[in-house]
This record gives structure tokens, sequence and C-alpha cells, in this order.
């Protein structure tokens, strides 16, 4: 599946050098890509600065193929270089872009131009898509500075890697994890947690026998956030990075966010190059997934997420492992206890979700009940997975919905209730 953008309009807008994402480049400010592209056609100092000062990046292409102005000697050849220094740099400076760019994961980018097969794809759609092609180069390289730029600033630094109010297995193996990477950089790292009401406990305490320290005062402390990327109280200068699976808040400047089944599965990806994994960390990284993806039922255990979990080549009994491990919510307890045991927020705190798990029984008995107790406990959206049909229901602002595949990813169901004017 390929991301397909058209001009600078709608979500994918900010693909397009139209975009208004401004940047300097030599101590020149350019409003759009097109205008620092547009202007490096030229010698003429009064071109240039007609191209760099014109109030919309549809005047400096028009300015830019006037084919009065003389263009220098072999434009032909360096447009693609230029144009890649151009939109290098808009992904750089400015870092809210930066990080949906690496969002998009590995996805093939594509510019829809259908008249045009240099830069798009054009009319057949086997053009060349050249700026796709240098989006998805620039994509690699910004991921790059700023795994680079996390690990630096780290430096001579007591810094804590710290999972979410939740902690759950995957949040608290990503987060021992990704601090061993850090101390084999030479960085003084600790992981931590916020508190110790930990999600599957009997699964951490079972393969992971470490203490980890608990931090409830955030002053006067570093941290790299891991399985989120919330600031929930931490000041945002003390926030070095985050590596996060879930959806960009924007509360966090240097942001690795990338929707892999698993935060451990994203930092193995991430730094698999770099850092040597032992049997025990991919052991961890193999059991996140499992979690995360209730033993590889959920639909978020993607093609390419099963080539990485593959690639640990870590044996694990997964019928075995889910028996033992995997609980459904236990109805036996308070609605209230239920609802905000597994109560997460989303969207800048305007989504207030809460996650139930049943087989059908359960589910006939209880829905209706859970559902009608929802605005007394300030919950908005209850994403409700029936693991023996295979089904799940899902209720924003008392209209419920089947969803048409069964998924227990939070991200997928917000995405399709915006894509279907339901949010």
């Amino acid at each position: 599946m390929s991301i397909d953008f058209y001009k600078e309009f709608g979500d994918l807008g900010y693909l397009a050098n139209y975009s208004n994402h401004g940047f300097y480049k030599d101590g020149v400010f350019y409003k759009t890509v097109e205008h620092y592209y547009q202007s490096k056609k030229f010698n003429d100092k009064n071109i240039i600065d007609k191209i760099i000062n014109s109030n919309t990046p549809k005047e400096a292409s028009n300015i830019g193929r006037d084919r009065n102005n003389i263009r220098i000697d072999n434009f032909k050849d360096k447009k693609i270089d230029i144009m890649y220094e151009g939109v290098l740099e808009k992904f750089r400076q400015n870092k809210d872009i930066r990080s949906r760019l690496i969002e998009t994961r590995n996805e093939e980018i594509r510019e829809m131009t259908v008249k045009e097969s240099f830069w798009g794809v054009g009319p057949s759609l086997d053009g060349d898509n050249n700026i796709g092609k240098i989006l998805m180069r620039v994509r690699d390289e910004v991921k790059e500075e700023v795994l680079e730029e996390i690990i630096s600033k780290c430096k001579n630094k007591k810094v804590y890697v710290i999972g979410h109010f939740n902690p759950d297995p995957d949040s608290i193996f990503s987060t021992y994890i990704l601090a061993n990477i850090l101390r084999s950089f030479k960085i003084e790292a600790y992981p931590a947690i916020r508190n110790n009401n930990i999600i599957e406990k009997d699964l951490v305490n079972d393969y992971l026998k470490e203490d980890f320290e608990v931090i409830d005062d955030y002053n006067d402390k570093y941290f790299i956030l891991v399985d989120h990327n919330n600031l929930d109280g931490i000041n945002k200068d003390n926030v070095i990075g985050s590596f996060d699976h879930h959806i960009i808040t924007g509360e966090v400047d240097d942001l690795v966010e990338i929707e892999y089944s698993s935060c451990a599965l994203l930092i193995y990806d991430l730094f698999k190059d770099k850092y040597n994994f032992s049997k025990k960390e991919k052991e961890l990284i193999a059991l996140s997934v499992l979690s995360d993806t209730e033993y590889l039922v959920s639909s978020r255990f993607t093609i390419e997420d099963k080539k990485l979990y593959d690639e640990l080549n870590i044996n694990l009994d997964v019928s075995r492992l889910q028996k033992k491990y995997f609980k459904v919510t236990d109805f036996n307890k308070s609605i209230e206890f239920n609802l905000k045991s597994n109560y997460k927020e989303y969207e800048n705190n305007t989504i207030k979700r809460s996650m139930i798990y049943s087989y059908s029984d359960d589910k006939e008995k209880y829905y209706d009940e859970y559902v009608n107790n929802m605005n007394k406990f300030d919950i908005n959206l209850l994403i409700w997975c029936d693991y023996e049909s295979k089904i799940t229901y899902v209720n924003y602002n008392n209209k419920s919905i089947i969803f048409p595949f069964f998924t227990s990813s939070t991200n997928l169901v917000i995405k399709y209730l915006k894509e279907n004017n339901i949010f």
C-alpha cells in the first residue's frame, strides 16, 4: 500500500512542495520548497529576490518557469539534488511534519501528479515519481538524524527511560531494553516506571527480574519517553525524546513514532544495526509483540511486523503463553474498576478511551451496561474486543458501530472514526 498525495491540501498536504513550511538555507528564509527550488534556477539577483519574496509558491513557480529568464548552465543535471536539499531542510526545520514523515514507516510515497511524469507518477502511474523518491530518501535521513540527536542530547546526563502511567509488558520491556542500548553508548541511563500498577504483572515478573525505580517527582531529571509521547506532568524541557507506536500528540519535539505492533519491536528495528541485542532482549521483544497483539490475533500484527518478529528467531509457544497470561476482563470486578484499569487519553485528551476484552457470553451480558456507564466515568470511546467471535465493537459518544475487522488498536479505531466523519 502506497501513500499517495496531491497538492498541499488535506492530511497529506504537508508532503507537497507548496505546503506552508518555511526554512532557512545559507542564511536565507524560503517560504516553501517551491520558492527554494525555483530560486536556484538563476544567478540574476533581481530574479532570485522576486522569487524569494513571492507571496505564494504559485507566483514563485510562474517566475521560475518564465523562459525569458535565463537559467544557470546545466540546471537539468542539478535539479534533483537541488530539490532534495530543499525538501530535506523543510523536514529538518519543521519538527511537527518531520515526525509525521517518519510515521509513514517504509511505505512507498507517490506524488499523484498525473500530468507530469518526472516529478510525479504520470498519466499511466508509472512515471519517475522523483518527488516521492526524494521524500522517502529524506525520511530515512531525518529518522537517522533524530536518533543521533536524541543520543547526543543524552551525553553527560543522568537519563531516566520511562513508560506511560499504566505500565504494561511492552512499556516495561521497552524501557529496560532502551536503557541497555543507551548504556552501550556510554550514557548513564536507568529504566523507570511511574507506578507499580503493572498490567499483566505475571508476564513481567516471570521474564524480567530487575527492579525499576518508581518516579513520581519529575523535577530536576531528564527523561526519554517510551511507548507514549505525552508529557503527562513532565516539563517539556526535561524530555530529551520519545519512542512510540501510538498517535503523535505534538507534545514532544524529538520523536520517533511509527505504528509497529509493539514499541519494543520499533526499538529493535531502529537499533538492530547499531546494537547487539542479547537473546534475553530478543525474547522480551517477542513477548512484547505477543502482549500487544493479543498473542498474534490482532490486525495490529502486520506482514512487516511478522518479518521482524521472525527475524528475532525466538521460538515461543504462543498457545501456551496465551493460555497462561492472556486475561479477558474480570466481570466480577466493578464497572468503574474495569473501565478505569484500561483507560487512556488520545488526541490532546479529547478522546478518553477504555478497552474491554471478553468472550461472546460476557459481551451479551455486559456490553450495554458498560456503554450506559461511559458518561458517568468520563469515557467517550469504548473499544470492546470479543475474542470468541473475533469482532470489535466500538461506542463513541453514544454511537455504537461494529468495526469492519477485528482489532484492539486504538489508533486504527480513531483513524476509522475520522475517515467516516464519526469523530
